[in-house]
């Protein structure tokens, strides 16, 4: 029993080993399934379906990466490198942590330091309610 797994590892780390030696873009195609973080890049980048990223959707996959980072982390990036440097994590990292007092301070109701979970549940349907109000005055409702 014990050798099959061995060699069950043996065989998949083999696998690994070559698709990373031989990034064939249709191998990876092939291999890859929908739930794949690979699959989803390819299913949303591959304009002209030839199961590969040409450079032109190389391009647009590249600049959907910057935005999403400018999305999240923009605001911390003082620099503008697009990366954030350990004094802009440690920025990020306080805001974070300062939300998450704001969070305790309002929604901990029994005040044990903690959030139960009635007092996750109170927390994540203000949350959502907040989203919705923001998303009906965008709509103009």
């Amino acid at each position: 029993m014990k050798t099959q797994i061995i060699h069950r590892g043996g065989l998949a780390l083999g696998l690994l080993a070559f698709t990373l030696l031989n990034p064939t873009p249709r191998l990876l195609a092939q291999t890859c399934q929908d739930g794949d973080k690979s699959a989803k890049i390819l299913k949303r980048f591959d304009a002209n379906g030839n199961g590969q990223i040409d450079p032109e959707e190389q391009k647009a996959a590249d600049q959907a990466r910057q935005e999403l980072f400018q999305r999240l982390h923009g605001k911390y990036d003082a620099n503008g490198d697009g990366q954030l440097s350990d004094t802009e994590k440690a920025a990020r990292r306080a805001d974070l942590q300062a939300k998450r007092n704001e969070a305790l301070a309002k929604f901990d109701k029994d005040g044990d330091g903690r959030l139960s979970r009635e007092e996750r549940a109170s927390g994540m349907a203000a949350r959502k309610a907040d989203r919705k109000q923001v998303q009906d005055k965008k709509s103009g409702v």
